[in-house]
This record gives C-alpha cells, structure tokens and sequence, in this order.
C-alpha cells in the first residue's frame, strides 16, 4: 500500500471524518432529512442519535474495535435506506481505522457515486487501493466516450437531464408562439440534443451502478476456485488479498462467480467479499 510511506499523522489527516464538530451533525441531519421525511417535518430522531453515536465513537475510538462499532452504526443508517456520499466516507474512514482495508474501499467507492470529485475521498481511496491501481481506469469503449463520466455524481446527471429537457420544452413552446420564433427553435433544438447526451450519460451510469454487482475481497487471502466449491482446483496461480475489486457473474449458493479487471474469473466464498 502506498500509505505506508506515509508517517502516522498524515494518515490521521487522511482517515479522518469528512468535517468536525456541530458542522458534521448539522449536515448529517440534514441528509436524514431528505431522505426520510423530508425537510417539511421533522427528521427521524432515532436516526440522528444513531448517527451522533457514530460520530462520538470515531471522536472517542481507543482502537479497532472502536473504529468498527462506528462504521456498524453507519451501517444501522444506510440499511435504512438514507444513502450520501458523506455517510460512505466517514464509514469507509472508520473501516481504514479498523483495519479493514477491504470494506473501507467498497465503502469509499459507493461514496464515490455520489462525490466523484471530492479531492479528500478520492486520496483516501487511493491510499486503500495502494499507488499502483488507478481509481477512473476506463474499461469499455463507453468509458471513453462518456469522459466526463466522474465529473457529477450519478443523481446530479439525473437532475440535470431533467432540467435542461423542461429548457428546451419552454424554449419549443417559444419557438412556436412566441416572438422571435426561428432563433428560439434552434435553440430548442439545441437543448434537445443537450438533454439526449446528459439522458445518455444518466442511462449509463445507471447501468454500471444499478445493474453491474460489484464487490470487494474482505479477508487477508482468498483461493478463487475453477468451481464453486473447495475440491475444485485454484483458478489463479495466487490467492487473491484483501482489497481485490470483481464484477460479480453468477452466484451459486455460498459461493459466487467473479472476474477481474484483466478479464479472469473464478469462483470464491460469499463470505469472503463485501458487494455493492
């Protein structure tokens, strides 16, 4: 990993939560807000103790175990159905604090869908990943065309889709009654083709998060098997270690079917991986 030419403070500056004080509460509260009863009553108030109690035991953490019951009390909320990408970070920071390397990426990349360009949560995952893996590596012909894939967050596309279409609506209504009537249909046009690239985008993104299961390798080594069970013979020459990232193919009982980046598969335990 490329954090352990890191001294002990950077890598406290880095594994840190995503604000401090009655800053980080506010906002947290906030995010319960919308997710659950919105901001016209009040939020959930178990929720906001749950995620107070996550907070004071990251502040308060003596060790692992410390770290551990933060990021499970994260968990508590996001199984909950409210979902951001500053709950993700902060469980992703007590994961790393924890020692689990593992789970912190998978946390850090769900976080990433909806803060792709937070500078502080992209070093801290590429600390877990380790110097030699590239976060955005494009992997597909989409990939590239997409560029600006990582420039807004996958709900971000969706409002913005949604709000350069009613754009050019008004600006088709303008083409049609209104003055000027030429200059605003081709921008009405215009618009229009805007809004089928963002909807593109939007479409895409939907698929490689909503319809692609992916996962993470939780446990120090792992033997990926050419079947799913022990008496098959290892498909990989190594096991593969905490960290290694997989697209899931199939899942067969306690076992599932992965592939790598490079295009290897194989099949290891469920209980093994963490997958989002």
């Amino acid at each position: 990993m490329r954090n352990a030419s890191l001294d002990s403070t950077s890598k406290a500056s880095l594994f840190r939560r995503g604000a401090s004080g009655p800053a980080t509460l506010l906002m947290g509260v906030a995010t319960i807000c919308l997710a659950t009863a919105g901001c016209a009553t009040p939020p959930d108030t178990e929720l906001v103790r749950i995620y107070q109690r996550a907070l004071e035991a990251f502040e308060q953490a003596a060790g692992p175990a410390d770290y551990l019951r933060s990021a499970t009390l994260y968990q508590e909320i996001l199984d909950r159905g409210v979902v951001s990408g500053g709950l993700l970070y902060n469980q992703g920071n007590a994961y790393m604090r924890a020692g689990q390397r593992g789970r912190a990426i998978a946390s850090y990349r769900r976080a990433l869908i909806y803060r792709p360009r937070d500078a502080q949560l992209r070093a801290n995952l590429q600390l877990a990943l380790g110097s030699d893996i590239a976060i955005d590596a494009p992997q597909g012909v989409l990939d590239h065309i997409f560029f600006w894939r990582d420039w807004t967050s996958y709900p971000g596309k969706i409002h913005a889709s949604a709000a350069v279409a009613s754009l050019a609506f008004v600006l088709g209504l303008a083409g049609l009654w209104g003055p000027r009537r030429p200059l605003f249909r081709r921008a009405a046009w215009a618009t229009l083709g805007l809004t089928l690239i963002l909807a593109a985008s939007a479409v895409y993104d939907w698929r490689r998060f909503e319809q692609v299961e992916r996962g993470v390798v939780i446990r120090s080594e792992v033997i990926a098997r050419k079947g799913n069970a022990d008496s098959y013979d290892p498909a990989f020459n190594e096991p593969l270690k905490e960290g290694a990232e997989f697209r899931i193919i199939e899942r067969r009982g306690p076992w599932v079917q992965i592939q790598l980046a490079g295009g290897q598969a194989g099949w290891i335990p469920d209980s093994a991986v963490v997958t989002f």
